[in-house]
């Protein structure tokens, strides 16, 4: 095991008379279960079934049975952090299983269960977020505190397309092959699902962003290493964006389709998933000559091309637009990512939409904050009395002012911004005569570019009491 990195009887009536019915024709009723009696484990019996079914093989059956009972074994074993770990994926397992959805995802679910057994009955939580692998396989595994040690499909898809920029070949067709084999068949398409709770879904559920680079990075290892079944395999992928969500990703629009960062949140519209689910399309398309690709790319696009200028601010862009109003502003890696993939669509398809976007989004990495108009409000002001230094600031970051007068600094104080009209509030102190204080308020974005502005606020004398 290495770490990589990075829950009246009026109902029972026509229930007792059919009872009694039977009892009168002389017919035996079953028994009734022995009080205490345990219920069937949703499980075991779903492994059961599957092996009858044939959906499995004998040794399958009593790899998942032995896995299942070690698991189990080892949280008797565990407390405190390990245990609830351990815990939850168990209770996702058993969840999926009375909700019968475990049968066709037995390999990826039994896979999170056997790497979090391994990692928790020997070690304690990693860092959040923590990206680790597990002996020879470069499959990622990332940590989400309380939920265990999860398969994370974009990040595996975008290291798979790593090995294929850096021409990794024999790592390109390893973690490949293993990846296909962890899709698992969704409302007839290949799918490579989460299975955590994130944002209010439940799982199991699909990303747009995941499915289009899944989609992209298999097309590119299928034409690097000549093998059109990895192609294929990423087309399976397709029906994500046939389908709506929750099924799919599909959210249809005016003009186009967006496609849904999480299946379960079709109103969350987020641009830099959007924009990669359209590269990896339009990738895919352009490697295969695939007409149905083609058109759902087509879709995509059509909606992104529309949409994409709403969501500049001016001087930064949005990360999402949620029931198409306006949303909060885009972190700095979320801004370069909308950067990257306006700019690969940029070059992609030469449309002005996304070439002026990409210019807008890199210009801003550059650009000062600004904070006009600002003003100390009242002024003059009054000792003992609360004085607000108001600004507008024109893009998320940090804004501080320092408040000096006769060489002494009175105030010194910063928070995080959003865009928009913002102030900061000091209450000056008491003083029997009047006084002027010089202040200086300043910006600095996410970028690390900065401003700063200056200004005079005079205090009257506090009234006597």
């Amino acid at each position: 095991m290495r770490w990589s990195g990075h829950i009246t009887n009026g109902p029972f009536r026509g229930a007792i008379a059919a009872a009694a019915a039977t009892l009168a024709a002389g017919v035996a009723m079953p028994a009734a279960p022995a009080s205490g009696a345990r219920k069937a484990d949703p499980v075991r019996t779903t492994i059961d079934r599957a092996l009858t079914a044939g959906r499995i093989d004998a040794k399958q059956h009593a790899g998942y049975i032995a896995s299942y009972s070690g698991a189990r074994r080892t949280l008797r074993g565990l407390s405190g952090q390990r245990r609830s770990e351990l815990g939850y994926v168990l209770d996702t397992l058993r969840s999926l299983a009375r909700q019968k959805r475990l049968t066709a995802r037995l390999r990826p679910v039994f896979l999170i269960l056997d790497r979090n057994r391994e990692w928790w009955a020997k070690a304690g939580p990693p860092g959040s977020g923590a990206r680790l692998t597990f002996g020879a396989s470069r499959v990622i595994f990332q940590y989400f505190p309380g939920q265990g040690l999860q398969i994370h499909p974009l990040a595996n898809f975008g290291r798979l397309n790593g090995y294929w920029q850096g021409r990794k070949n024999s790592d390109l067709r390893s973690m490949a092959a293993d990846l296909v084999s962890l899709g698992v068949k969704r409302n007839g398409y290949l799918a490579w699902e989460y299975y955590f709770e994130f944002g209010g879904g439940r799982p199991p559920w699909v990303s747009g962003m995941a499915q289009g680079t899944a989609m992209q990075a298999l097309a590119r290892a299928g034409e690097r290493l000549a093998d059109p079944a990895l192609t294929q395999a990423g087309r399976r992928g397709l029906g994500a964006f046939a389908q709506r969500t929750p099924r799919g990703v599909r959210v249809p629009q005016s003009n186009g389709d967006w496609y849904a960062l999480y299946s379960f949140a079709p109103k969350l519209h987020v641009l830099n998933g959007h924009l990669q689910a359209v590269n990896g399309l339009r990738t895919h398309a352009e490697l295969s000559g695939d007409a149905a690709v083609l058109e759902r790319f087509q879709a995509g696009d059509a909606a992104a091309r529309k949409r994409i200028a709403s969501f500049d601010t001016g001087a930064w862009s949005l990360y999402s637009r949620p029931s198409w109003v306006t949303g909060p502003e885009a972190n700095l890696n979320y801004h370069t990512l909308n950067r990257d993939f306006a700019r690969n669509l940029c070059k992609g398809t030469g449309d002005p939409a996304y070439c002026g976007a990409a210019d807008a989004f890199t210009r801003y990495l550059k650009e000062d904050p600004t904070l006009d108009p600002e003003r100390a409000v009242p002024s003059p002001a009054v000792g003992g009395r609360g004085v607000r230094f108001k600004f507008r600031v024109s893009k998320i970051g940090r804004v501080g002012v320092v408040v000096r007068a006769g060489g002494r600094t009175y105030l010194s104080t910063s928070a995080s911004f959003a865009r928009g009209d913002r102030y900061i509030r000091w209450v000056p102190p008491r003083l029997r005569t009047e006084r002027t204080y010089e202040y200086t308020l300043y910006a600095r974005d996410l970028a690390g570019n900065s401003s700063s502005t200056t200004g005079e606020l005079r205090v009257k004398a506090a009234a006597r009491r």
